[in-house]
């Protein structure tokens, strides 16, 4: 490093870097940096915290390196120290209810005492500086980065319960930082992984997000003194995001704008205490500008302190890009030596070498009195936010004899500290109760057999966290709605997670995966004790209703939604009223705009007993209204309402009436989004079956080859009669049981005019293959096999064939190709001009016989 000491504020610049190392205890790296460039504050986090004992000999150790350097004033030692999720004393602190569980309980005690217990631990363990309270308003419900880190979605909630929070660490003798400047609440994006963009004008942040950073700039108490002092947090940290209606810069954010900095906060708000950057390692800055550059562009905008939490190479090339810049005046030495001056008076304030040298007594660190504060808080916080079958108190109106829970494994983001297994201390809790319970923890692996696990127990619980952002979660709910007799959804993070399975019955909120928030709620299902809370943001009620399908108000609207979203398949209105009637114990639904009373959505199911097979045979939203979580609601309430028939096998497309067999591919109608969509619901796509079509019929002539093969086969071709019909039954039962109802059907209807079979010698001998046929002049009214009949389609001459099957012990005798001939042969003496045949794996075999593909599926199962 440069060694030129001739500037008289190079000595002093280290006092405006905040530093973090790697360890238990003090790195050379970290040591350095405070015996050789003065470094004045040091930022811990979990890899730094051990035991109680072994964070106090840290934090004395890094203090006597300061004094050791003839440092002037002792070391400021921060920590993000805000409870609930973001708590970096682990195990070596009180587990105290974060930000959204205060919120819920809502009581200024409450909170002022959580954050003077909270500060007498941090400074017997060495900590003068808190890191904390988050004053983000969570107006966004995909916020991945605050959330339940927040107190909630009221401004002025968030500042009444900052400010107590504040007064009470500072009244405790630890200095506070209020953040995330200028509000990072209305966001979808983590500052960690990227740059958050708020498209917001002055204006709008003065209605919410600023609120709660003025009522704490300008506390109740006017005309200064001692209480004013403990109100106003002592420092300020600002966001990296980009705010381009008030930054002029293009793509600088917000934390190195002099116009959000030295503009907004330090001008405008009138904030006259110590600024700070949150981390320049995080994506948002270390990936755009660089940390070195952005430490000197941080004091350059107005910031007071510049964070760099994690690598000492980019601590090392900070302090040599700010010895540069004070050597070729790119630093202002006025702004420069007023950020000294705020630092040394935030020191003066609550630091003395007495104080932070003096040991003191690590009992108050998990005391009796914090821990029966923290029990008595934690038994407030769960919130019931629905228990619509009278669910909670367990046992209450029912006996579970069979109990399972599954809780996920959830995904955190950089700034939140995780335990290890969050669910294990639920899964723990719940056992005391309920020995017997099988307890599942689960990830993006869903175990195979879950459905069944689920379909076998009388209650199940399902503990998610952030399910709304991530899907394997909200696909495991959807199994447990889908299967469970009973269900309990118990959201231990954002209390957002039911905006993606709208329709479960019972829905407690934790707001947090602590081990206490845990019992507490377990406490709470089973009765031992009850609250009262209310939810400290809103939950978005469904803007949609899911109802049973009328056909006289609802046919005419239906269909034009079809043709809304398949205008490449056109179908008459009669045609789509026939499928739909025809389908075996149906069960359609509709799902209505809330507020306009408009029908937006529609699925259609059936159910065949004899199998026991569910089918969702059609899932249609009308095309404004996509991706809203209409189809997820529409999917969700047909797959349990199959459930609940009795279906064990669910399969995408249906097997007869039918719209498609199974997920369209073809783009024209949505087919690489609508697999998409079913591939995150848990289905498995599997192999594609195709729909195929032969024009130009009247012209067709059966190959020669196939004719000789056939009459050296001694095959006979026909129709059967009446009395023929149950060796015709007797055949598919035998060879291909799954279209003896197709058959039957037929026949019911006096089609025996399209039942073919070709039998061996002659009209008496043995069936040994068959087949159906399909004819828009001939064939029953009522029969579906063909419902493309439109002119741009197959039009209204035309037929076709399906179940084509030929025996076992008779295949590779040409059987199969020669009942296709003949039945192309029929087709052509009925006038047919185009034939169709659905659903075909083997197309290479039709090819022969003149097909060629049309549209192609892909087959579902769940």
């Amino acid at each position: 490093m440069t060694k030129d000491t001739d500037h008289p504020l190079r000595s002093a610049v280290g006092q405006l870097l905040i530093c973090g190392f790697d360890g238990l205890t003090p790195t050379k790296g970290i040591l350095n940096l405070i015996q050789h460039h003065n470094l004045g504050a040091i930022i811990l986090f979990s890899r730094n915290i051990g035991t109680p004992h072994q964070v106090q000999e840290l934090t004395r150790a890094l203090q006597e390196a300061a004094k050791n350097a003839n440092h002037a004033r002792p070391l400021l030692i921060a920590m993000d120290q805000e409870n609930g999720v973001v708590r970096r004393l682990g195990h070596s602190g009180t587990y105290f209810p974060g930000n959204m569980a205060l919120g819920a309980i809502n009581n200024l005690e409450a909170a002022q005492a959580v954050a003077g217990m909270v500060a007498d631990e941090l400074l017997a363990l060495g900590i003068n500086w808190n890191l904390a309270p988050v004053l983000d308003v969570n107006n966004n419900p995909l916020n991945p980065v605050i959330g339940v880190r927040s107190y909630g979605e009221d401004s002025e909630l968030v500042g009444r319960l900052g400010m107590a929070q504040i007064e009470a660490h500072q009244r405790h003798g630890v200095a506070t930082s209020a953040k995330h400047f200028p509000g990072h609440g209305d966001t979808d994006t983590d500052s960690h992984t990227g740059v958050p963009v708020i498209n917001k004008t002055l204006r709008d942040l003065e209605q919410l997000e600023l609120k709660p950073f003025r009522k704490v700039i300008e506390p109740k108490s006017k005309g200064g003194g001692v209480e004013n002092d403990y109100q106003r947090p002592a420092s300020i940290m600002v966001a990296h995001m980009s705010l381009p209606k008030l930054v002029k810069q293009p793509n600088q954010v917000s934390s190195l704008s002099p116009e959000i900095v030295g503009g907004l906060l330090r001008t405008q708000l009138g904030y006259d205490g110590v600024i700070i950057t949150d981390c320049l390692e995080m994506e948002a800055v270390k990936e755009t500008i660089g940390v070195p550059k952005g430490a000197l562009m941080a004091l350059q905008a107005g910031n007071d302190m510049a964070m760099i939490s994690h690598t000492l190479l980019y601590q090392e090339q900070a302090f040599e890009t700010l010895y540069g810049a004070l050597e070729s005046k790119d630093l202002d030495p006025k702004l420069l030596k007023a950020s000294i001056d705020r630092v040394a008076s935030l020191k003066d304030k609550y630091l003395s070498w007495p104080k932070v040298l003096e040991k003191r007594s690590i009992d108050v660190v998990g005391s009796p009195k914090h821990v029966a504060l923290s029990n008595r808080l934690y038994d407030k916080v769960p919130t019931v936010v629905r228990n619509n079958r009278n669910t909670i108190p367990l046992q209450a109106n029912h006996v579970y004899k069979k109990i399972l829970f599954l809780g996920a494994q959830v995904p955190v983001t950089l700034a939140i500290d995780s335990e290890e297994e969050p669910f294990k201390a639920f899964e723990e809790s719940l056992k005391k109760r309920f020995p017997d319970a099988e307890c599942i923890l689960f990830d993006e692996s869903t175990p195979p057999d879950l459905p069944d696990k689920i379909k076998q127990a009388d209650l199940v619980i399902v503990g998610t966290g952030n399910a709304n952002l991530y899907p394997f979660q909200a696909k495991v709910v959807r199994l447990a709605y889908i299967f469970s007799k009973r269900l309990v959804v118990v959201a231990a993070m954002n209390p957002y997670d039911l905006t993606v399975f709208p329709d479960i019955d019972t829905y407690v909120v934790t707001f947090e995966y602590n081990p206490p928030a845990l019992e507490a709620a377990v406490k709470l299902l089973v009765g031992e004790i009850q609250t009262t809370n209310t939810m400290p943001v809103t939950l978005p009620s469904p803007q949609f209703d899911v109802s049973p399908y009328i056909k006289s108000d609802h046919l005419g609207v239906i269909w034009e939604m079809w043709n809304a979203n398949f205008a490449a398949l056109p179908l008459s209105c009669a045609m789509f009223e026939h499928v739909l009637d025809r389908m075996s114990d149906p069960a359609h639904f509709v799902c209505q705009d809330g507020t306009t009373k408009q029908i937006v959505g529609f699925v259609a199911t059936q159910y065949i007993r004899a199998t026991n097979d569910g089918q969702l045979g059609l899932l249609m939203v009308l095309p404004p209204y996509k991706s809203r979580g209409i189809g997820s609601r529409l999917h969700d309430r047909a797959l349990a309402t199959l459930s609940q028939q009795g279906a064990t096998h669910f399969r995408l497309g249906s097997t007869y009436p039918r719209f498609f067999p199974g997920v369209p591919e073809e783009e024209d109608v949505d087919g690489p989004k609508s697999r998409k969509f079913f591939g995150h619901r848990g289905w498995k796509l599997r192999h594609i079956v195709w729909d195929l079509m032969m024009d130009g019929l009247e012209t067709y002539e059966t190959p020669k080859a196939i004719k000789e093969r056939m009459a050296s086969e001694d095959i006979w071709f026909g129709r059967i009669l009446p009395d023929q019909l149950e060796a015709l039954i007797g055949f598919q039962e035998k060879y291909f049981p799954f279209w003896v109802s197709t058959y039957q059907h037929h026949a019911y209807l006096g089609d025996f005019q399209d039942l073919i079979v070709g039998r061996q010698k002659d009209s008496q001998g043995p069936i040994i293959a068959s087949l159906v046929l399909n004819t828009t002049n001939v064939s029953h009214p009522l029969r579906s096999d063909l419902i493309w009949t439109d002119d741009s389609l197959f039009g209204a001459r035309s037929g076709g064939m399906a179940c084509v099957g030929v025996a076992k012990e008779a295949r590779g005798r040409g059987i199969g190709l020669g009942i296709v001939a003949y039945a192309n042969e029929v087709l052509k003496a009925r006038g047919v001009k185009r034939s169709f045949v659905d659903w075909v794996e083997a197309v290479d075999f039709y090819r022969r016989t003149g097909y060629q593909t049309w549209r192609a599926h892909r087959i579902g199962a769940l």
